[in-house]
């Protein structure tokens, strides 16, 4: 009986809840129907829903032989917007504006995607153990965006003939195509090959001041963003994080001052707009970034300075349209000096040791940590250069188990000198297109270059690095569109070669993405037929793309990198969008894309990417050696396909 009192409870719950989300939902699409006026107040309430499948094959190292290799999910979006505005009644102008948007979005059957914490540093004892984060498993809202707008000209009372207003909040800014300076600040945990256009979960928080400086001709942007502040406590500001810094062993805190933050500028510039000439947008833009705390062994063991300089212009003609984006980096990245010696635990038959990971004894074996030894205090306070790797620094009775005398020397990697890195990478991208058919057709073409380089800080002395720094970019084409290795966050691994100085940071070879490194040519059509009396579009795409850099070959049968450069020719992506309206505010979309690896991935096959990699790639059987069963990155065809429903409300 009072099984079933529980079982009419739990089914009462369930009822109550559909009802009220029927409820909510009718709420929801009645208020947005219909545009709100009262008063001064304007309001819009809108949304968007997507039901979606994603399905891939090959789409991370392009090896059939990976069985899990392959994927399949289905997830939702879910989008409430809230717009206001305020003052069209007394003031004959939107004075003040306000937006808001909430998402929730997950994955069906798997609540540990729909949001994760941060990275943090994990200690036992005294050991600075694996970095570690965890999944939030609930169905939450979070903001995407919420942003306040308002007229400097009224709130003021400033007797300018144009209007200049300053927006502040958590919103989308871009430079350019969004390829120097993108929106990207807080990006779903997309799965690499899928094409999103609404990848980023979140904006990034700053502030804008925007005006006209002519009339429909000359406009200009001031922007500054945070990308992370880390002194908004004292628990930050007194954190020690910079005790393995040289001379910072006494001073080990944070401080005040550790904020990443971006400032840039734009102006947007209409030389003509008019039928005989078409019209013309020319956009002069720059950025400035500070990282104080970017990591390349260590968290803020180095500091980064980037600016970046550019122009972008857009060209329409009745039929014709042309485009471009340029920029060049400059600045630099300081590497701090550091002592890469840690507390680190080790298996000791079977025991748990504390030991100094970059302190060994005559055998070659690492000397145990004992707080507060002799044999510690001369380890801690080690003269810091890159001159005493490999040296002898004291001599000692006993340490720990170890009864006899124990001579301490450094490993040949302890220390690392600062050194500078300077930035002159550039990116230049184009495309244009011709409209036939009564603009139902769009036939356009696109090229873009990103110069690369080698990871600088495979050897502690000052270099130039000469790839392109993009900041937040997603950018997957404009008039001719990527789906696989732009795509969204979705990007195709690329591998540098392999580091060789036993300085480097990573014996494995570094993975890069986005734009930079790449070269590409593509080509699109676009045909929306104007006459079908539901919406219809579909856009194939073909695209080429190559290394600016070339890197070197690798031979998995002999399991080494070879000293000569691989082919430069990465592959070709093959890809289509279709859409159709079902209903008019119902639309049915889907992206299928196609990867056809070049002679690059050939040349490189094999090559590990991580220590489980190669541990797969140790135990092939040399003696039958098949190179068609080789694991790790492959040269295989990879395809991906996303199928979606979204509902607009």
């Amino acid at each position: 009986m009072r099984k079933k009192n529980v079982m009419n409870n739990f089914k009462n719950q369930i009822q109550s809840g559909f009802v009220f989300l029927l409820t909510c939902s009718f709420f929801i699409t009645s208020y947005a129907a219909f545009e709100k006026q009262l008063g001064d107040f304007n309001y819009l309430f809108s949304g968007t829903l997507i039901e979606e499948s994603f399905a891939g094959k090959n789409q991370a190292l392009l090896n059939n032989n990976n069985e899990g290799n392959k994927i399949w999910f289905a997830r939702h979006t879910l989008d409430l917007n809230l717009d206001v505005k305020y003052g069209q009644q007394t003031y004959d102008q939107d004075v003040l504006k306000a937006y808001a948007t909430v998402r929730d979005r997950g994955i069906w059957g798997n609540p540990e995607s729909i949001a994760s914490t941060t990275e943090a540093d994990t200690k036992v004892v005294d050991s600075v153990a694996r970095r570690h984060k965890h999944a939030i498993p609930l169905h939450i809202f979070w903001l995407r965006q919420v942003w306040m707008d308002f007229s400097l000209n009224a709130i003021l009372g400033l007797p300018f003939c144009f209007e200049h207003r300053f927006k502040f909040g958590i919103f989308p800014f871009q430079l350019g195509r969004g390829i120097s300076l993108g929106d990207a600040y807080a990006t779903g945990p997309e799965i690499l090959g899928f094409f999103r256009e609404d990848v980023v979960n979140q904006y990034a928080p700053g502030g804008l001041l925007h005006g006209e400086l002519l009339p429909n001709q000359l406009t200009y942007d001031l922007y500054a963003g945070i990308l992370r502040n880390r002194m908004s406590s004292l628990s930050e500001t007194g954190a020690a994080i910079f005790g393995q810094e040289y001379g910072r062993l006494l001073n080990p805190q944070r401080g005040s001052g550790s904020v990443n933050f971006v400032i840039a500028s734009k102006a947007s510039w209409t030389p003509f707009n008019n039928a005989s000439l078409g019209k013309l947008v020319v956009e002069p833009y720059a950025l400035y970034n500070r990282d104080p705390e970017q990591r390349i062994e260590f968290r803020a063991d180095a500091l980064g300075q980037l600016g970046t300089i550019g122009l972008a212009a857009e060209y329409t003609y009745p039929r014709f349209e042309l485009g471009f984006d340029y920029a060049f980096n400059l600045g630099q990245q300081r590497v701090r000096g550091w002592d890469r010696n840690q507390v680190k635990e080790e298996n000791r038959n079977g025991f748990v040791v504390l030991v100094n990971s970059h302190v060994q004894d005559q055998s070659g074996q690492k000397i145990p940590y004992i707080k507060g030894s002799k044999a510690q205090e001369i380890i801690d306070c080690a003269f810091r250069d890159e001159s005493q790797n490999s040296q002898v620094i004291g001599t000692v009775d006993s340490v720990g188990y170890l009864e006899d005398e124990t001579t301490l020397k450094n490993s040949a990697t302890r220390f690392r000198d600062p050194y500078t890195n300077k930035y002159e990478g550039w990116m230049f991208v184009m495309d244009c297109a011709y409209n036939a058919l009564q603009h139902d057709l769009k036939i356009a073409a696109t090229a873009g270059i990103a110069t690369g380089d080698d990871n600088p800080n495979e050897q502690t002395r000052d270099g130039v690095y000469s790839g392109f720094i993009p900041l937040q970019d997603i950018y997957s084409g404009k008039r001719v569109r990527s789906a696989f290795v732009l795509g969204g966050a979705g990007k195709l691994r690329r591998p540098l070669s392999v580091p060789v100085n036993p300085q480097s940071p990573n014996r494995f070879a570094s993975n890069v993405n986005g734009f930079t490194n790449l070269v590409f040519v593509g080509s699109g059509l676009a045909w929306a037929p104007s006459n079908w009396p539901k919406k219809f579009s579909i856009n194939p795409n073909i695209w080429a793309y190559w290394q600016e850099k070339p890197t070197k070959k690798f031979d998995a049968e002999t399991n080494q990198q070879l000293d000569c450069p691989a082919n430069t020719f990465l592959g070709t992506e093959l890809n289509v969008f279709m859409e159709y309206y079902v209903l008019k505010d119902l639309k049915l979309a889907m992206v299928a894309s196609f990867f056809i690896p070049g002679r690059h991935y050939k040349e490189v096959k094999g090559l590990p990417l991580s220590a489980e990699q190669k541990a797969r790639l140790d135990r092939l059987d040399r003696t039958g050696f098949d190179a068609d069963r080789i694991p790790n990155l492959g040269d295989d065809i990879a395809y991906t396909f996303n199928l979606a429903l979204t509902f607009k409300f």
